[in-house]
């Protein structure tokens, strides 16, 4: 038997394999691309379109060597056969987009689509021919099972690279039309399958009714082909448009989130980005962080080196100081500003040995001075560190815990770090309830001033008093070293100060008005009083209103106040010149002793009890003491030792004829009992500092 194919329709059959290959490529595409947005009748469209190629690749193959010859179709066959086709597109759309990820798998899949390919083919061609399966040539059967096996493999493969990355569209003709030679050339080698060994079937003339029917089943399948690429084109260009605005509206969100969370100086995160940074941290789904560290940062005179070298220049310390910061904190621990000078990091899993050395790093950078301009620039900077278990962390607490160490840092003396601990919040508390009670203090009259007399050694005589505030609060007796830091901070010292110079100016005026001796009042002056540009006219208000002379007023300043020498050398002049006295207290203590006085003229110098309790039994100590003393005397001025309680202190030190102060005399009394001291002093001179006067 002779059968060969009749060239017009082996043309349309290779149009219709391209068209249904190209169909192939956009419907996964569009499948693997949308996944579960594809509805269900796209879905359906898709499988009917593709199973009609596939179905009319075959028939116009098979009617393409038919053209000559009379048949007779069976349409319940060619039914089957369309049916075949359409699972085959359904299970090539349901498998390709997902992927093929095993050997085992791809051997699967290549088997059952070989198989739907057979059935197709072989109900489409019993559907035409009366077929004999005796009549198989055996070698084109073995060819073109091979064939089906080895298209089906690089199909797949091909289809999976192509999903894998992006393709253009000459990309997938070009690949449709390859796809769609082979698919003919596989058509045709399983046609031969049968017609080799066939007898001939009846010849028809002319063939014009084969023709026709291929030309029909091409019309109506590209149709359906059109319709389904059309539909998915469209859904695609849609898809795409949409993805390229969601990505649009991504970047745009990524931009503004950026902005957002970043601090336009520094470059450092800031307190927003902070703040969810540590919710995050905070998570109690991720088991691997057990407890959290929070460490604050803030300059501790920020201020002045704004009025140094301007803003301009005070951001220009900062963006350096950052950088310097972040060379000693590791990758992990991001620095976050949040706002002003203030910055903040937060460490998962955190021991406190580990926090302690990250806060020694951080101090010991600072200590190098910046190069801003052409000025050498340095600032200290305080930390406060908390840590919690992820059990009990609390993102308020553990912040307002840290921001506590950090005030008790720079209330330590600042350069410092502090960690917070339960001892370190009863402190807060109890100054807070001090501060809070400071308030009505004056008001509710809980003041008072008490005296201490000052005698002279040699002769046993008082020549002053020193006037000692005391505050009886609801709170209880609050000792002046505690409540005094306190005072200052919240700015109550000043109307307090006041208040106590008054008070001894007053109780003075009432003792001259007995005809007592005249003697001198000392006064303590905390150093933001004495700083007060204001403070040397009130003084002289007080004077004037309580009608005290000057001479016999006396102002006692600490060491510390006289760091600034400028702005406090100034001050003394403008005291001096009113007339009232000066005095350093506590000299020897600490700061800069002999720079406090070298330079300013002082009225008394003041011996800290801390020197005098190891003079006893200690020749160094003495001889420190002695010249402490001498130098007082060469300057001028009286010398106070503080803090007498023996008769062998009071001894020791009355061969040196200075002036002496302390619990062997009198502890500080109100003023009444203090007279009744004088007076006991008065009745009995030159003797009575051998034994103390109890009250």
């Amino acid at each position: 038997m002779s059968m060969l194919p009749h060239i017009s329709l082996t043309i349309l059959s290779i149009i219709v394999s391209v068209a249904t290959s190209y169909t192939v490529l956009i419907m996964i595409e569009y499948v693997n691309k949308r996944k579960a947005a594809v509805d269900t009748r796209s879905r359906l469209l898709a499988i009917l379109a593709l199973g009609s190629g596939f179905f009319s690749m075959q028939v116009i193959g098979i009617l393409t060597f038919m053209a000559e010859y009379r048949f007779l179709p069976r349409f319940w066959l060619l039914a089957l056969s369309l049916l075949a086709a359409c699972l085959l597109a359904a299970y090539v759309l349901k498998i390709l987009p997902q992927g093929i990820h095993s050997r085992h798998d791809m051997v699967k899949h290549v088997l059952i689509t070989a198989f739907f390919v057979k059935a197709a083919y072989f109900l489409g061609l019993a559907g035409v021919l009366d077929v004999r399966f005796w009549a198989i040539s055996t070698g084109y059967y073995l060819l073109s099972a091979v064939m089906v096996l080895g298209i089906c493999y690089f199909g797949f493969r091909f289809v999976l690279q192509s999903n894998a990355k992006q393709v253009t569209e000459q990309q997938r003709f070009g690949s449709a039309a390859l796809l769609g030679l082979v698919l003919t050339l596989l058509h045709y080698t399983s046609t031969n399958t049968f017609y080799t060994n066939m007898a001939l079937p009846e010849a028809a003339a002319g063939g014009v009714w084969v023709i026709g029917t291929a030309v029909f089943v091409a019309f109506a399948v590209t149709l359906l082909l059109l319709s389904a690429v059309n539909l998915a084109l469209v859904d695609l260009n849609a898809f795409e448009t949409e993805a390229g605005l969601l990505r649009q509206v991504k970047d745009s969100e990524s931009r503004f989130r950026t902005l957002a969370y970043t601090d336009h100086l520094t470059g450092v995160p800031n307190r927003h980005w902070f703040f969810a940074h540590f919710r995050e941290l905070m998570d109690p789904a991720d088991g691997n962080i057990e407890s959290v560290g929070v460490v604050l940062l803030d300059f501790d005179d920020f201020k002045s080196i704004n009025e140094l070298i301007g803003h301009d220049g005070g951001d220009q310390f900062l963006k350096r100081i950052v950088e310097r910061l972040k060379s000693v904190l590791p990758e992990t621990v991001p620095l976050a500003r949040l706002g002003g000078d203030e910055f903040v990091f937060a460490v998962p899993n955190a021991k406190k040995s580990y926090l302690e050395q990250l806060c020694q790093n951080i101090l010991q950078v600072m200590h190098e001075p910046i190069q801003i301009g052409e000025q050498s620039v340095a600032s200290g900077i305080s930390l406060g560190v908390s840590c919690q278990s992820i059990a009990e962390l609390n993102e308020e607490s553990l912040i307002k815990q840290a921001d506590l160490a950090l005030f008790m840092a720079k209330s330590a003396g600042k350069e410092n770090y502090e960690f917070f601990s339960p001892e370190l919040l009863d402190s807060s508390l109890r100054k807070q309830e001090i501060t809070a009670a400071l308030q009505q203090a004056l008001v509710n009259g809980e003041f008072s001033v008490h005296y201490q007399p000052q005698v002279e050694l040699v002769s046993g005589r008082v020549i002053g008093f020193e006037a000692l505030l005391r505050w009886n609060s609801a709170l209880g007796a609050v000792a002046p070293s505690e409540f005094i830091p306190v005072a200052e901070e919240c700015g109550a010292i000043h109307s307090i100060g006041e208040w106590v110079l008054r008070e001894a100016c007053l109780q003075l005026a009432a003792w001259q008005k007995e005809g007592r001796p005249a003697i001198c009042v000392s006064v303590n002056v905390s150093a933001k009083q004495f700083l007060d540009t204001q403070f040397a006219e009130k003084v002289a208000r007080i004077l004037a209103e309580t009608d005290v002379p000057a001479e016999y007023v006396e102002i006692e300043i600490t060491e510390s106040v006289m760091i600034d020498l400028d702005a406090s050398s100034a001050l003394v002049e403008e005291l001096q010149a009113i007339g009232v006295k000066l005095a350093i207290d506590d000299f020897g203590t600490g700061y800069s002793s002999l720079n406090a006085i070298k330079n300013i003229q002082i009225d008394t110098l003041k011996i800290d009890k801390s020197l005098v309790d190891e003079v006893l039994g200690s020749d160094r100590s003495m001889a420190i003491l002695a010249t402490i003393i001498e130098l007082g005397k060469n300057l001028g001025a009286e010398v106070v030792v503080e803090g007498l309680e023996t008769i062998e202190q009071v001894t020791l030190m009355r061969q040196y004829e200075v002036i002496g102060q302390g619990y062997y005399f009198s502890r500080p009394l109100p003023g009444d009992k203090a007279a009744r001291v004088w007076d006991k002093y008065l009745e009995q001179p030159n003797g009575l500092f051998h034994a103390p006067v109890l009250y």
